[in-house]
């Protein structure tokens, strides 16, 4: 466990206690419906122990405490990925000599429509912790980790001391940042308090669960008779497929046919792949790996008859072994079910079959039967989607204890609906601190990465709303950003490298925290300035100066969009000083706005300072 060095720190409780901690004791005091007792402050070190004895005569002993510093990791999926998905990507994580001393506690994924919780599970107050180790770490939220990682080592080089840090992980895939905000916070917008309130009705929750586990379930069930694939044993080795139908993989499903298939248009059912292919006894008797990507949905996978693997939902990547491969003819099976029209496999993902060796990619032809066609899957329901319930359940009692700062990372969940984000997320701010007592608590974010097919700028795309809507909050005292958003991924939305994700992050704290002058989150526009018929832009953050790298050995360049009444045009941009760049207007009738990096996945993104720190994307009206 750790407590937050230098506060007093408070320990709550359902019933009266006594406490025992570094040679002092402590009576809790009655406090609304819970029992608080306030240990004194502590600076950082450890391992310390607490005894709590209750009324009826029982101690609890809890050791390995540790006084250091409290972090809240708190949003969606992006927060929440765990690094266990990380493995392949950065394995000498788990080969650290000496791992530092961080410890995380997963808050329990709960919501609450009544009222805030007054307090967290575990045993007397205390929650259940996890230590830092070679054994533990693929649970650690993995921004997290890498954020508290870089921190730690910070503490020693700058400080010369040990300071124990503790990540407190609230993260929920596929949240809108509405369900991290309080009743108080959403005082402006009544509707969407009414939406989240409702939920508060036992009788009306059940009937919603019940409504759609029934339907999913006949849906499911339904499926599963109708396919055919099963009866005609498809998952097998020797079933004949020369008469199926060929496709070109990956890709998506409807485009990838050899012969046009109006079936696949919008397609929902199951598809059943199947593809061949030869290994040598070496191979085979290796350690097998099959990678295949993401897929749309959900699949189960044969290879010769036998189930390797499954996954029940399109995001996570589908990593399995398999140990029955026979030297020569092999057969891969891919039973997908497709719920809502979007079926596929993903492109520029890893397609294979491979051992430490030697590599069998399985890109190309395969053959594929379709199983069963039906109707959209109904639709899951997500009470952790609506306003105020996750707050409740998940924020409000973390809010009562002493923290440190708060990293977050969301933002995804509301593309559909940018116009509101940047009130929103400084309301929440505003009110974590107000909540925490504390109106400088550190506050700091990841802007959205890139994400879905590159383009040119593109005013309706909403992803460009968002981040402009995030670097808002920069207004806010105490506030930072890590503007990672090139480690993004255009086919994953979950992108794999949250280690520059972390370190990025840590930069925003060792930037307020330590009064390091770098330049994170990265060049920002200052002020902008037309003559003689250039556009002239002058940026903070650019360190030694603005720089446009090459990509891939090509030449080093940069455009932005110029818009007028009639056409958006593609100019490039000149690097005239250390802090400025340039735009000839000249050939531009009546230019009326510039655009860059104003895109869900800007094709043009290649200014960066000095230190490899992104330009932050801009909108300048003229």
């Amino acid at each position: 466990m750790i407590i937050q060095r230098d506060s007093p720190f408070p320990v709550w409780t359902d019933t009266k206690v006594s406490i025992l901690f570094l040679g002092k004791n402590y009576e809790a005091a009655a406090v609304e419906d819970k029992w608080l007792t306030m240990l004194d402050p502590v600076q950082a070190g450890g391992p310390f122990t607490l005894e709590i004895s209750s009324d009826d005569g029982k101690t609890n002993v809890f050791k390995d405490i540790f006084a250091g510093d409290l972090w809240l990791c708190a949003g969606q999926s992006n927060m929440e990925m765990q690094m266990s998905r990380l493995y392949d990507d950065f394995s000498e994580e788990w080969s650290l000599q000496d791992y530092p001393i961080i410890r995380q506690f997963k808050v329990p994924q709960e919501w609450d429509f009544s009222k805030p919780r007054a307090a967290l599970p575990g045993s007397f107050g205390i929650p259940p912790w996890i230590k830092a180790s070679k054994e533990t770490l693929t649970e650690f939220t993995a921004a997290g980790w890498f954020f508290a990682k870089n921190l730690y080592k910070k503490y020693i080089d700058a400080e010369g001391q040990t300071v124990p840090i503790g990540l407190i992980s609230t993260a929920w895939g596929g949240t809108p940042i509405e369900s991290w905000m309080s009743r108080e916070a959403l005082a402006d917008y009544p509707k969407i308090i009414a939406d989240g309130q409702q939920y508060a009705e036992d009788a009306k929750r059940e009937e919603i669960t019940q409504r759609t586990e029934y339907s999913i379930l006949e849906w499911e069930t339904n499926l599963k008779h109708e396919d055919v694939g099963f009866p005609l044993g498809w998952q097998k080795s020797d079933t004949l497929i020369d008469g199926w139908e060929t496709m070109t993989l990956p890709g998506d499903f409807a485009t990838a046919t050899v012969k046009p298939n109006d079936e696949l248009k919008k397609f929902c059912g199951v598809i059943w792949l199947a593809k061949d292919f030869e290994v040598s006894a070496e191979f085979a008797n290796g350690k097998v790996h099959v990678w295949l990507g993401t897929i749309i949905d959900a699949d189960t996978v044969y290879l010769n008859g036998t189930e390797i693997g499954n996954t029940g939902y399109r995001y996570p990547p589908r990593k399995y072994d398999a140990l029955n491969l026979t030297p020569g003819k092999n057969r891969i099976v891919i039973r997908v079910t497709c719920n809502g029209g979007q079926g596929g496999i993903t492109q520029n993902k890893p397609f294979c079959i491979f051992t430490e060796n030697e590599s069998v990619e399985l890109g190309g032809e395969w053959k594929y039967n379709l199983g069963a066609i039906s109707t959209t899957r109904p639709q899951e329901f997500f009470f952790q989607w609506q306003p105020m319930g996750n707050y409740n359940a998940m924020i409000a009692p973390v809010l009562r204890y002493p923290l440190k700062g708060v990293i977050w990372y969301q933002g995804e969940s509301n593309e559909s609906r940018p116009e509101t984000y940047a009130d929103l997320f400084q309301k929440m701010i505003l009110d974590w601190r107000k909540k925490n007592n504390n109106d400088k608590l550190p506050f700091f974010f990841v802007q959205l990465p890139i994400f879905l097919e590159p383009s040119d700028n593109n005013e309706n795309h909403n992803w460009p709303l968002i981040r402009e809507a995030q670097a808002s909050a920069l207004s806010l005292p105490f506030t930072g950003m890590a503007a990672a958003w090139e480690h993004g991924e255009s086919n994953d939305i979950h992108p794999i490298n949250k280690k520059d994700v972390g370190y990025r992050l840590f930069l925003a704290a060792e930037k307020l925290l330590f009064g390091v002058e770098n330049t994170s989150p990265g060049a920002t526009v200052k002020r902008h300035e037309v003559k003689d018929g250039r556009l002239f832009v002058y940026f903070e953050g650019c360190g030694d100066g603005l720089q446009i790298p090459s990509r891939g050995g090509a030449e080093a360049r940069s455009f932005v969009s110029v818009i007028t009444d009639e056409k958006q045009i593609k100019l490039q941009v000149e690097i005239v000083g250390k802090d400025c760049v340039s735009v000839d207007l000249s050939s531009v009738k009546k230019p009326m706005k510039v655009l860059y990096a104003w895109a869900n996945n800007p094709v043009d993104r290649d200014l960066y300072n000095s230190e490899g720190l992104p330009c932050l994307p801009f909108r300048i009206v003229l």
